[in-house]
């Protein structure tokens, strides 16, 4: 940290962190990858939500006849 009677610091890294200043090194392709997938999650816990639903009020055989007669 620099001190408040010298702002400047004598080298350039003294007020970044050690991480700041290797901003141009290579790229680790062993790094963990976050989870792209919520999405395809979500849509998925729905239709099992909308299908649980009318299977329990007995409107699924009903539903099932319509979609075959279309």
């Amino acid at each position: 940290m620099s001190n408040t009677s010298n702002p400047k610091p004598k080298e350039k890294g003294e007020r970044m962190d050690s991480d700041h200043n290797n901003l141009h090194a290579p790229y680790t392709p062993g790094s963990k990858h976050k989870f792209e997938g919520w999405p395809i999650l979500w849509i998925l816990i729905a239709i099992f939500l909308i299908a649980a639903v009318l299977w329990y009020t007995g409107a699924a055989p009903y539903l099932i006849k319509w979609l075959a007669g279309k």
